[in-house]
């Protein structure tokens, strides 16, 4: 789970703002009291399946992991440098402006509700007037599409399981959109272009060609990484927890732990392969 800023609105489109939330952002405190202890944090943009932890281990080796604790004084010395200071209300201003995020919220997703919820109350504690809006999900969908938000909670760097090309790669110029104008399947809804993505496009192009394990590429997502990690267009926070029930009264073969055969979840287009396994219980 994610927190993604829009990277064309002012003042979200200046990376120093977005890396002080990075480190105003206590992941320890999220997994407390939005997952009451039931997940573990983000280290990278990637879910923590087996196939990606090389990549995931070379990108933190290389210092680019994510701090499971907020650092506040440091975070706070991001923003007074972009020129922010702290006003008698106590949130940061300037220019008249008072330094303010509207975090979008999904209305049927509760767990990203949570999130967001303590997510606003770390960032207001620091000096930015945080809140959070539930949006019906037509209208979410729409406001992402077209960059009407300021930074919505969202998963949208999910895609890659095996290999880091496919979520990477949603990330890339090709995807890009001004505001106002829809960004096809919301890739790129964050709007991160410039020199900086165009080095991250053209390495991840490159990534895309080669085959599946090539020794390559754990050297080239850790390079076209640090672009990502420096403009933090968004910041990965949670790693996804989901309780599936089954009943077996009827029905036994259902995914397990000991016969851990497919994804549980019923959502996913995987699910046929789950019905095909089914056996009757004999009741």
């Amino acid at each position: 789970r994610q927190m993604s800023f829009n990277t064309d609105a002012a003042p979200w489109d200046d990376a120093a703002l977005r890396n002080a939330v990075n480190l105003l952002i206590d992941r320890q405190q999220v997994i407390d009291v939005a997952y009451e202890g039931t997940t573990i944090p983000s280290q990278t943009m990637f879910v923590e399946y087996g196939g990606l932890m090389p990549y995931i281990d070379a990108i933190t080796a290389a210092g680019m992991t994510l701090p499971l604790n907020a650092d506040v004084e440091a975070g706070k010395a991001l923003i007074e440098g972009a020129g922010w200071t702290m006003g008698s209300n106590g949130f940061y201003e300037k220019d008249g402006q008072t330094l303010a995020v509207e975090i979008q919220t999904h209305e049927a997703f509760i767990e990203k509700q949570r999130i967001a919820a303590v997510v606003v109350e770390q960032l207001r504690n620091a000096g930015i007037d945080a809140s959070t809006r539930n949006v019906a999900g037509a209208t979410w969908d729409d406001n992402k599409r077209n960059g009407n938000y300021s930074a919505v909670m969202d998963w949208d760097a999910c895609g890659s399981i095996n290999e880091p090309w496919n979520s990477m790669n949603r990330f890339t110029n090709r995807f890009y959109k001004p505001i106002g104008e829809p960004s096809p399947g919301t890739n790129n809804h964050v709007r991160w272009h410039g020199e900086d993505n165009d080095a991250y496009s053209a390495i991840v192009e490159q990534i895309g060609v080669l085959p599946l394990g090539d020794p390559a590429i754990e050297g080239m997502v850790v390079e076209a990484y640090r672009y990502l990690y420096d403009a933090m267009p968004f910041i990965p926070i949670t790693q996804a927890r989901k309780l599936v029930p089954f009943d077996t009264t009827y029905w036994t073969g259902w995914p397990t732990q000991e016969n851990n055969y497919n994804h549980p979840a019923t959502w996913w287009q995987s699910t046929h392969q789950i019905i095909h396994n089914l056996q009757p219980a004999g009741q």
